[in-house]
């Protein structure tokens, strides 16, 4: 009796609807068709629309999943008001996050201009940055193992876990061959400032980090008859050799979230490498 009240209460009377083949199998069709529109609708740009027909199409594929094979059709009427209820509440919440995200433009830009108010000042924290220095090589291997071991590995041998997908293969470090750009540090600077084939632009990150990576990945490689800049290779990327490097106008960080959309759009497949700049994690916080 005990057992009996237990069923009538959790199991309508301890009758559970068992779907039968016919209707299993046309859900399950439906379900096939809709992935077909999905993969499809994904290959045509919609603009704005994308996201919004992707949801639908997710939408319907959920509900049918839960009203068939979950049997939510043929559960307590209570229980489909309470799914359908967390479902509006839900739909409201997304209509008015996404209308504002999806009308507000860029925050970023005015008249093709960054926003002064959106960057971050990033003052010089060492010395002359472009002479090697203990304290330049710490930060640098501090910055390579977060931000590039995994396109050039741990050991700069450029057989890191993303390498087998790119092509050209990322620079090895540890040979003094093949450099496109020169070996020289202000030609390394140049090269992660503003990219090289398969490898996104770095300008987003601070100087200094740019100058320790340059420190750190030459010395990877072989030691002797290492090519130095002279004053006029200085010159030639905005230095000026008799300054200390670090008074003058702060440089201007952009925010990490502009960074990786512009990185995305200018190469896709690299776009996470990017390093972040310390002041733009902390804007973004």
């Amino acid at each position: 009796m005990a057992n009996q009240k237990h069923q009538d209460n959790h199991g309508g009377g301890g009758h559970h609807h068992i779907l039968s083949t016919p209707m299993a199998l046309k859900i399950f069709g439906l379900l096939l068709l809709l992935t077909a529109i999905t993969v499809a609708a994904a290959q045509v740009d919609l603009g704005v629309m994308n996201f919004a027909v992707a949801m639908i199409i997710a939408s319907i594929k959920a509900t049918l999943v839960c009203l068939f094979f979950m049997g939510l059709k043929y559960d307590h009427k209570e229980n489909a008001v309470i799914f359908s209820t967390s479902l509006i509440f839900m739909a409201i919440f997304m209509v008015l996050t996404f209308g504002d995200l999806l009308t507000r433009g860029d925050v970023y830009v005015k008249n093709g201009k960054i926003l002064p108010d959106v960057t971050g000042q990033v003052k010089s924290k060492f010395t002359k940055p472009w002479i090697v220095t203990p304290e330049l090589l710490a930060n640098g291997k501090e910055q390579f193992q977060s931000q590039c071991i995994a396109c050039h590995g741990p050991t700069g041998h450029g057989d890191g876990p993303a390498a087998a997908g790119l092509n050209p293969k990322p620079r090895n470090f540890t040979s003094a061959d093949g450099w496109k750009q020169g070996r020289k540090p202000s030609e390394i600077f140049h090269t992660i400032s503003t990219g090289l084939g398969g490898m996104p632009s770095f300008a987003s990150a601070p100087a200094d980090d740019r100058w320790s990576l340059v420190h750190y990945v030459r010395s990877l490689g072989p030691t002797d008859k290492m090519p130095v800049d002279s004053p006029d290779d200085l010159k030639k990327i905005g230095i000026d050799p008799n300054s200390d490097g670090t008074s003058g106008s702060a440089e201007k960080v952009i925010p990490i979230d502009m960074a990786i959309d512009e990185m995305a759009i200018d190469n896709p497949a690299n776009a996470v490498a990017a390093p972040v700049a310390p002041a733009a994690k902390a804007k973004k916080k």
